[in-house]
């Protein structure tokens, strides 16, 4: 049977929790994210939750299709696959859960799927994929009402922390950020404000280095560099030039540099082609490809008046601002950047992006007039903005982009984001980035 390393390092992930839902259930479950995310150590702690729940190692398999002999056996179609581990003593008419790592690779993954999930009630299929392209392509049918997908992100602020081995200080964070404090908290209450220094330290090595596991747990400022340059670089060879076959890299390369140095900016295709020298047709394929191979995410505006609110252009972050800073070559602190600002707000879109639930989205508004609030959180009819200033804040003075967006829409609180400072005015909270 494959091997898996020891779960005994791994730190647990905020998605486990949902994932522990569907393991009753006979749906397929399906992870996709970018490489080295940490979806096979996502995997890996499945399959204990799964031993814990009393099942064997003959019960509960882990086989990786970047092993050229493993992949050519699920090629080889189910039957044969049923036979390979029937072969090695595996039961496979009583319960066993199949992890699968790195899905994509399979010629046909669709018919193996389909036809375990089936014609084997029994067999429990927990799948990865580091393409929604690749899989896209390769899932001939949507297998829809036998799959539920999640997917992976780099680790928030609070996974950072708990990766950091900082648990206090993770604890803490997740009483005091904006998911968590009430409109009607009050400022003294907020925990994390005995905390700021440590948390806004930390706070600042995630903004430059981003939430890569591997990068996260590198105390060392040139091993965290290379494996950044080495996730670029594997993104670049792996998942652009030979999956998805785009022949003229050095071009993909400069758009994703012009689209990182307009972090938090208005799209602005024509000059994109511009900028980059290449064709329209060209640039929405490339972003598509960005944004699907989750380097990328574009924010639609929020509008329901086109007469006097922006409804079409949209803004473009960055998932990961560690990929993101390695892209244009700077790693340096904030006190010695341009790009600070929009960086910060980068960071911040990232944080709110990993903990959206199922029914909230996420905008910005920009009327005409260029009034403006950075993020709107949306849940049903309630509307939440939330502008980052990063700069020292003496008084709680209200931005005139929420007040506007205040009077012509019913919201929930308001926050504004700050370098530091904790305060209340009307209907707005003042907290620092780093409860973002």
């Amino acid at each position: 049977m494959p091997k898996i390393q020891s779960t005994e390092n791994l730190h647990p992930r905020k998605i486990l929790s949902e994932l522990r839902r569907y393991l009753d259930e006979e749906s397929i479950i399906l992870l996709i994210g970018a490489r080295q995310v940490g979806k096979t150590s996502i995997l890996y702690l499945l399959m204990d939750e799964v031993r814990k729940l009393g099942f064997s190692d003959k019960e509960s398999l882990y086989f990786d299709l970047e092993d050229f002999f493993i992949l050519d056996i699920f090629n080889s179609g189910p039957k044969e696959f049923l036979a390979y581990i029937a072969a090695r003593g595996v039961d496979i008419n009583r319960k066993v859960f199949i992890f699968v790592d790195e899905i994509q690779y399979m010629a046909n993954p669709t018919n193996f799927l389909k036809f375990v999930s089936d014609s084997r009630k029994n067999i429990k299929l927990i799948v990865s994929g580091s393409s929604t392209l690749e899989i896209r392509r390769k899932f001939r049918d949507s297998l829809a009402g036998r799959k539920v997908v999640f997917e992976v992100y780099p680790l928030d602020f609070y996974e950072f922390l708990v990766f950091k081995g900082e648990k206090d200080l993770s604890d803490t964070l997740i009483r005091s950020d904006i998911r968590h404090v009430s409109p009607n908290v009050k400022l003294e209450e907020i925990p994390a404000r005995f905390f700021t220094a440590e948390l806004a330290r930390y706070f600042t090595e995630y903004i430059i280095f981003g939430g890569y596991p591997r990068v996260a747990m590198e105390r060392d400022y040139d091993k965290k560099t290379a494996y950044l340059i080495d996730i670029y670089n594997s993104y670049v060879k792996k998942d652009i030039k030979d999956i998805m076959r785009v022949d003229n890299i050095m071009a993909f390369n400069n758009l994703i540099k012009a689209l990182a140095l307009q972090t938090g900016s208005l799209i602005n295709l024509s000059e994109l082609c511009s900028a980059v020298k290449i064709a329209r047709e060209t640039l929405e394929r490339y972003l598509f490809l960005l944004e699907n191979t989750f380097i990328i995410k574009t924010v639609t505006p929020f509008s329901s008046n086109p007469r006097k609110e922006l409804s079409k252009m949209s803004k473009v972050y960055f998932v990961d601002t560690g990929l993101r800073n390695i892209a244009i070559k700077n790693l340096n602190s904030l006190s010695e950047r341009v790009d600070t600002g929009a960086l910060i707000e980068n960071g911040v879109f990232g944080n709110i992006l990993k903990n959206l639930t199922a029914l909230e989205e996420l905008h910005f508004w920009r009327t005409l007039s260029k009034n403006e609030v950075d993020f709107l959180l949306l849940k049903g009819k309630a509307a939440r903005p939330i502008e980052v200033k990063y700069s020292p804040f003496k008084s709680a003075r209200i931005p005139l982009g929420i007040r506007n967006f205040q009077k012509e829409y019913e919201v929930e609180e308001g926050v504004v984001l700050t370098k530091d400072y904790f305060g209340r005015a009307d209907n707005t909270i003042f907290l620092p980035v780093w409860l973002c």
